[in-house]
C-alpha cells in the first residue's frame, strides 16, 4: 500500500509528515501489548480496546485502557458534543460537499434516520511511534451506509462563514465507512491539495502490511446495544442502541516523517448523506482547538555561581538529537542564557544533551532536570540521555557552574631584638588583594578568598620604621580550589619579611669653642658612607656639629672620629 504522492518523491511516511500528539496527554504509557480476553481488533502494539463489538468499557486489566477509563473532557480523552437533537441542531446547508471550502450552516435539517451526530472523541495512545484512537456516536442507526469524516486542520482560524477552519495545503482527512450490517470500517485518507482546491485521492489504511507487519487502520462499530452503565455517558437512561458508537485508531508509524515537524491545531467531526464522495454535507459537530504534531521541546538553561555581572562567560554544549528546522549540534549560553528549541525536536530515543566547553577558572557544579515534563532523562556529571515521543514532552534542564575560588594567605614576619634572634609574627600591617585591604592578625596572617582562579599582585603597605626584606609587591597565581576557612588550608601562601630599621647621631662639641675641629666619617661592612661632618669646613666657627645617619638596616657600621688639636 502506498499514499498517492503530492510530488513523484513522496512515500508512505513523507505524505502526511505528522505525528498526532493531544496536548490535553497528560502522562507516557508504555507500550505493552495487551492480553485481551474479549475479541478486539485493536492495532499490533497497541493498549486501546478497539472491540469487536466497539463499546467504551475497560474489559481487560492494566495496561488496557478504553474510553471509559479515560479522563474526559479536559483530561486524556478530547470529547466534543454536538448541539441537541431538533430545530436548533446545526448543520450544513443544503448542496454543500467534502470540496467545498467554508462550507455554511443552518439548523433543524437533520432528521433522525440520518446521521444525526452525538460525540465525537480523540485520544492519542503515547509511544514510539503511537495510536490516534478515534470514537463517534449519533442519535439512531440509519438506513445505508455509516459514513463519518475526521478532519484535522493545520490552521486555527475560523471561516468567514459555516463552523470550518481555513484549509491549508496537506490537511488530513480521516473516512470511516461501514456497509449496512457490516462490523468493520473501511478506513482511508485524503489530503487537502491547495492547488486544486481538493481532497486528494483516497487511499486504503486498512489493508496490507505496512504498520508493524499488519495494517496501518482499523475500525469497527457497536453490533449490540450498550447497557447505561457501560455507556460512559453517552445516554442518560436505558440503552444505546446498535450501531450508533463506532471507533477507529491509526497506527502513526503511518504518518511519521521522521524529518520534519508538522503540527495541527484544529479537528472536527462530519457526516455525508451517501458513501460517494461527493454527496451531500450533513451533520457536523465544531471543529476543537488541538495539538497534534511530531514534535516536543528541549529547553537548555544556565546558571552560575556566583551570579555573574555582567554575563560575559561563554559555556559550550553538545546536543545530539533532531530537529525541524535543522540546527547545529553545538551552541553556547552564558549566565542567565536559554536556549529553547521551540517544539522542534523530532521524536527519538536516547537523545543527549552536555555541556563540553568549560572556560578556565570554572567548574561543572549541578544539572537539574526537575521542570521537564512526560520526561524521564538519565543524568551521568553533565551528560543527559533521554526521550522525546510526544508532544507534551519537555525536557527543561538547567546547567550550573560553579566559579573556581581560590584564596591567598599572607604570612608576615618581622624581626626584634626584644623578643629575641630569628623571624617573629608581625601584627597590624595591611596588604592589598585585587582592591580588597586587610590587616595581619596577631598570628602575622591576612587570608583573602573568594578569588576567582587567575594571576593576583600582592601589595604590601611597609609600616614606619620597617624595611622590606624584598619586594613589596609579589605575583600569585591562584589554580587551587580553597577557603580561608579550610583546615588543612590548601590555597596558596605568600610570605613577607620586614626589618626595624634605627638612626644614629655622632654630635661633635668642642669644649672651647673654636678650639678643636673634628672630622667624622661613618661605614657600612661594605665601606659604603653613611654619615660625615667636618667642624672644621666652617660648619660651625664653634667647632661643633653632627653626623647623623637614619633608616639604618640591622649591621656592623664603623665611625672614624679624628680631632684636630
Amino acid at each position: 500500500m502506498k499514499w498517492l504522492p503530492r510530488g513523484p518523491e513522496r512515500s508512505v511516511r513523507s505524505q502526511l509528515g505528522i505525528v498526532l500528539t493531544l496536548a490535553l496527554i497528560a502522562s507516557m504509557t508504555v507500550i505493552i501489548p495487551a492480553l485481551a480476553t474479549h475479541s478486539e481488533a485493536s492495532l499490533n502494539g497497541s493498549n486501546f480496546e478497539i472491540d469487536e463489538d466497539a463499546n467504551l468499557k475497560l474489559d481487560d486489566p492494566a495496561p488496557s485502557i478504553d474510553w471509559g477509563s479515560l479522563a474526559h473532557p479536559n483530561g486524556p480523552e478530547l470529547r466534543r458534543t454536538d448541539a441537541a437533537t431538533g430545530q436548533n441542531d446545526d448543520a450544513y446547508k443544503g448542496g454543500v460537499k467534502e470540496d467545498t471550502e467554508c462550507p455554511a450552516e443552518t439548523t433543524g435539517t437533520i432528521p433522525n434516520n440520518k446521521s444525526d451526530l452525538l460525540t465525537f472523541h480523540i485520544y492519542q495512545e503515547p509511544g514510539d511511534p503511537g495510536f490516534l484512537n478515534l470514537g463517534w456516536s449519533r442519535v439512531s442507526d440509519p438506513s445505508g451506509t455509516t459514513l463519518m469524516d475526521f478532519e484535522f486542520n493545520q490552521s486555527t482560524t475560523a471561516c468567514s462563514q459555516g463552523p470550518n477552519v481555513v484549509r491549508t495545503h496537506g490537511d488530513l482527512l480521516i473516512e470511516y465507512a461501514i456497509d449496512q450490517g457490516g462490523a468493520r470500517a473501511e478506513i482511508s485518507g485524503r489530503f487537502w491539495d491547495e492547488d486544486a482546491g481538493e481532497w486528494g485521492t483516497a487511499i486504503d489504511l486498512d489493508d496490507g502490511t505496512d504498520c508493524g507487519g499488519g495494517p496501518c487502520a482499523v475500525g469497527t462499530i457497536n453490533q449490540t446495544a450498550i447497557p447505561f452503565a457501560e455507556s460512559d455517558g453517552l445516554i442518560t437512561s436505558g440503552v444505546k442502541s446498535a450501531r450508533t458508537f463506532g471507533e477507529a485508531q491509526i497506527n502513526l508509524d503511518l504518518i511519521f516523517d521522521e524529518g520534519s515537524c508538522v503540527s495541527f491545531g484544529s479537528a472536527m467531526l462530519k457526516s455525508r448523506s451517501s458513501d460517494a464522495f461527493t454527496s451531500q454535507l450533513k451533520d457536523f459537530i465544531r471543529p476543537v482547538p488541538i495539538n497534534l504534531q511530531n514534535c516536543g521541546n528541549v529547553i537548555i538553561r544556565k546558571q552560575t555561581l556566583p551570579d555573574e555581572d555582567p554575563n560575559s562567560t561563554l559555556f559550550g554544549f553538545t546536543k545530539a538529537f533532531p530537529t525541524d528546522p535543522a540546527t547545529g549540534n553545538t551552541f553556547s549560553l552564558t549566565d542567565d542564557g536559554v536556549k529553547n528549541f521551540n517544539n522542534d525536536v523530532l521524536f527519538g530515543d536516547d537523545y543527549t544533551v552536555d555541556e563540553t566547553t568549560i572556560p578556565s577558572g570554572w567548574a561543572f557544579f549541578s544539572v537539574n532536570c526537575s521542570a521537564s515534563s512526560g520526561v524521564t532523562p538519565t543524568i551521568v556529571g553533565s551528560l543527559v540521555t533521554f526521550d522525546i515521543d510526544s508532544a507534551s514532552d519537555v525536557l527543561d534542564c538547567t546547567y550550573t557552574n560553579q566559579l573556581q575560588l581560590g584564596a591567598i594567605e599572607v604570612t608576615k614576619t618581622r624581626k626584634h631584638a626584644a623578643d629575641g634572634s630569628g623571624d617573629h609574627s608581625h601584627q597590624g600591617v595591611s596588604f592589598t588583594v585585587d582592591g580588597t585591604t586587610k590587616q595581619t592578625d596577631s598570628n602575622g596572617v591576612a587570608c583573602f578568598d573568594g578569588l576567582a582562579f587567575g594571576s593576583y599582585d600582592v601589595t604590601e603597605t611597609v609600616p614606619a620604621g620597617y624595611a622590606a626584606d624584598g619586594l613589596i609587591t609579589k605575583s600569585v597565581t591562584v589554580d587551587n580550589v580553597a577557603n580561608c576557612s579550610d583546615d588543612p588550608y590548601v590555597g596558596e601562601t605568600v610570605s613577607f619579611s620586614n626589618t626595624p630599621l634605627t638612626d644614629f647621631d655622632v654630635i661633635i662639641d668642642s669644649q672651647v669653642d673654636g678650639g678643636t675641629f673634628t672630622t667624622v666619617s661613618c661605614v657600612d661592612g661594605s665601606d659604603v658612607s653613611v654619615a660625615s661632618v667636618d667642624t672644621g669646613s666652617g660648619v660651625d666657627p664653634d667647632g661643633d656639629g653632627t653626623a647623623s645617619a637614619t633608616d639604618l638596616e640591622p649591621g656592623t657600621y664603623i665611625c672614624t672620629i679624628v680631632i684636630d688639636p
